[in-house]
This record gives C-alpha cells, structure tokens and sequence, in this order.
C-alpha cells in the first residue's frame, strides 16, 4: 500500500482497533492526562461530531440496514461525515492550537472497508486522501486485542450491537489482520499497543507515545 498522498497534521492523534478493545476507556485517561499537562484538546469520534456528520452516523450504524447497504455506500458515508467534520471541527480546533484526539479517523476505514468489506484498498487510500487533504493524524495508536476477547468484553458490557459491530467474528479477524498490515506499512504514522495489558499499561504506553511528539 502506499499513500503518498495523504498528509499529516502536527497535533492530531487518533486511537484504532476493533470494538471491545477499549479505546473509550483509553481516550478519557488519555485527554484528562494531555489536559493535565496544560494543553488544551478537542476529543472527537468518528462517525459524528457534528450535526450533519450525526446524521450519517445515525444511518451507517442503523441495524435495520444491515445486508442492505452497500459496501461502496458504506465507504462514501464514512468519507462524507468524516469531510464534515474536518471542515467544522478539526480544521478550526488545529488553527487555534488545540491538540486533536480522534476515536477512529481514516485508518478505520481502511481496515473495515478495505479489510473487512474486501474493498480495493488503494481505492479506500485515494479516498482517504480526497478527503482528509493535509488533515492525517500524525500518529495513531491501534489498540490490538484478539477478536475472541473483544466479544467476549463486549458481550460483558451489555451493549445492543449496532450494524457494524453485528458482524460475524471473520469480519474482525479481518479488520484486526487490516490494522496490523497497516501499521507494518505505515510506522511513522501507526503504533501498535496490546490491548490485553492492564489499562494503567496501556495507558502509559499511548501517553509516552504522544508525549514523545509534542516534545
């Protein structure tokens, strides 16, 4: 894969991995450690964020679509929400000097679109490129879990599995594979961090990762 295209902005870090495999828990110690340090940050997720970027969450996690939405329709809604919010969000926030924290940006879509779904994923890369422009992550971290544990964490939660996260184990294993691949192409952009690991661990490992880029 290549993406030569695709620039990155200082001051923008995502967090990655399949579901269950607690970027939640991670971005709320993550942003109250930054904060604490005295910068000022704008936490967002993906899909969402704004009013219209919301709008296409709504559908895209909407199970009542599941085996009806196309994989391509799928690729341009992620695409869409995530060019509103740049324009809304991202771009202003990094223009005024905030750090940026993002759970899930492009790299998501690599990995489930292109990986899961089995999309062409130079497609999903020039995609990604339209339209995030100069606005990729500097770093982003991929919290890395086996499949089998993030279901089982998952299941543990309670949570009422939207149209994504009702997919058949396969389709992580795939996202997950995704993820890896990337991060082996990509290590000035991805980090990997074991997922299974205390969340104390897991948390100093993100941290000095990010600090050692804004130093």
């Amino acid at each position: 894969m290549r993406h030569n295209k695709l620039q990155t902005a200082k001051n923008f870090f995502s967090l990655e991995g399949v579901d269950g495999s607690g970027k939640t828990t991670q971005m709320d110690l993550l942003q109250k450690a930054i904060e604490s340090k005295g910068y000022s940050c704008l936490r967002i997720r993906e899909p969402g964020g704004s009013e219209i970027s919301e709008k296409i969450r709504a559908l895209l996690l909407d199970p009542s679509f599941k085996g009806s939405m196309s994989d391509k329709t799928e690729l341009l809604l992620y695409n869409a929400a995530r060019a509103q919010l740049i324009k809304e969000c991202i771009q202003p926030a990094l223009d005024s000097g905030k750090i940026v924290l993002a759970d899930r940006f492009a790299w998501s879509t690599l990995a489930y679109q292109g990986f899961g779904r089995n999309l062409d994923t130079q497609m999903v890369l020039d995609l990604s490129a339209i339209t995030c422009g100069k606005i990729f992550p500097e770093l982003t971290i991929v919290l890395d879990i086996d499949v089998v544990k993030s279901r089982e964490r998952m299941a543990m939660e309670g949570k009422v599995p939207d149209r994504l996260e009702s997919e058949k184990v396969e389709f992580f294993e795939r996202v997950r594979r995704g993820y890896l691949e990337i991060a082996g192409d990509f290590p000035n952009e991805v980090s990997i961090v074991a997922a299974d690991q205390s969340k104390e661990k897991v948390h100093l490992e993100i941290l000095n990762l990010i600090l050692a880029r804004l130093g």
